[in-house]
């Protein structure tokens, strides 16, 4: 695996190639997947989705586990903090349900209520509205929920024709919402407006099935979408340039640094790095013969990505890495990066601080300073802002 000294070029120049080392990791149970991490906008509490029906709460200085929610009788397939409560969460089931969790309850096991979605397809929610609602898919519709009155608002029932596999409240703009879809397509919706035709605002012909996305950059301006085929579209959604393809990263699965035998690469994320403000998408490797998967960091540029940095077990090191896909990535305050996965493990990995001659050769500056994923959670300044690529 990875160490230093390690480089790429980009314009004819070698540069330093980045390292992430493992700092800590914790398992949730053997033959357990983790589906999906978050955290909360404090940047103190990290909800883990698992196929063993609960949530796991872990300490994001220790990843130790603080609590274990139950409740959900199959699967939870997503789990999304409220954006400006950090005590309370909502996830949604494979069971046909979506709870919403209060960490500061002790009855009911921390569960406050539960909606019906009458479909085994829920893959996705999301908190907005300031925090008074809550989104669901559900195969082909989008469920809008009054957290307060624990009512369901309305449905989206025609802005897709195929299962929804991702929805997000704009986390500025918080009563607008965001859903992708297997039928190619990114609506927005204008929550505010309980008929469809009046909520529809417009929509993004992604050109392949949706399997999620990320908002990022300054006011989260910009979708990264994710297709079931590992291809990487970066959109703008200001109001001059909604719509617009900004770039795109494409052929991810057969990369030549991401392939490996005859096994894919697959994407497990996308970040925001604020001093270039540019997109990275953290990457997965295929296994090798001897079933070892490693991660790494690409630039989203034009005419191609750049490889920016990799990641590795820390020196000595007893802590063994992923072994399995990793399913889904946090950036924390300070910069650590969370990762879960198929093999039941929750990773943090930092990079390595760079000193001596490879410092003058690093990447934009000394230190990535990739945004935190939670957005009530602010890293700090981190420079001056340069233009973007796109």
């Amino acid at each position: 695996r990875c160490g230093r000294p390690l480089h790429f070029a980009r314009g004819g120049e070698a540069m330093a190639l980045g390292c992430f080392r493992l700092q800590q990791q914790v398992s949730v149970g053997h033959d357990v997947y983790v589906f999906r991490v978050d955290s909360n906008c404090t940047g103190t509490a990290i909800a883990a989705a698992t196929s063993e029906n609960s949530l796991g709460l872990f300490d994001p200085s220790t990843l130790k586990l603080a609590r274990t929610l139950e409740g959900h009788g199959d699967m939870i397939e997503d789990v999304t903090f409220f954006q400006f409560d950090p005590h309370c969460l909502a996830s949604c089931s494979r069971d046909g349900s979506a709870r919403l969790w209060d960490l500061r309850a002790s009855e009911a096991g921390g569960c406050t209520y539960a909606f019906q979605l009458k479909t085994d397809e829920a893959y996705t929610c999301s908190v907005g509205r300031n925090d008074t609602s809550l989104a669901c898919g559900a195969g082909t519709k989008v469920h809008l929920f009054d957290v307060g009155q624990r009512k369901r608002l309305t449905v989206y029932a025609d802005c897709h024709t195929d299962t929804v596999n991702h929805v997000r409240f704009h986390p500025v703009d918080s009563s607008r919402l965001l859903s992708g879809s297997v039928d190619m397509l990114i609506a927005l919706l204008n929550t505010d407006e309980m008929r469809e035709d009046a909520a529809l605002l417009g929509v993004i012909p992604n050109e392949e099935c949706v399997q999620s996305f990320t908002l990022v950059g300054p006011d989260r301006s910009t979708l990264c979408s994710v297709s079931t085929t590992e291809q990487v579209r970066i959109w703008g959604l200001g109001a001059d340039d909604f719509g617009t393809r900004r770039a795109e990263f494409l052929g991810m699965r057969d990369h030549p640094m991401l392939a490996r035998e005859d096994s894919v690469g697959y994407v497990v994320e996308t970040f925001y790095d604020q001093p270039s403000g540019q997109v990275f998408v953290l990457a997965g490797t295929g296994e090798d013969f001897g079933g070892a998967r490693d991660l790494m960091l690409f630039r989203v540029g034009l005419p191609e990505p750049e490889l920016v940095a990799t990641f590795a077990l820390g020196e000595g090191s007893e802590l063994s890495g992923h072994t399995g896909v990793v399913r889904s990535a946090i950036c924390m305050p300070g910069g650590t990066v969370v990762t879960a996965g198929e093999d039941g493990l929750i990773c943090a990995y930092r990079e390595d601080v760079v000193a001596g001659a490879d410092a003058a050769a690093a990447t934009g500056s000394e230190r990535f300073a990739l945004e935190p994923t939670a957005y009530g959670v602010r890293r700090g300044s981190a420079g001056a802002t340069r233009s973007s690529p796109y």
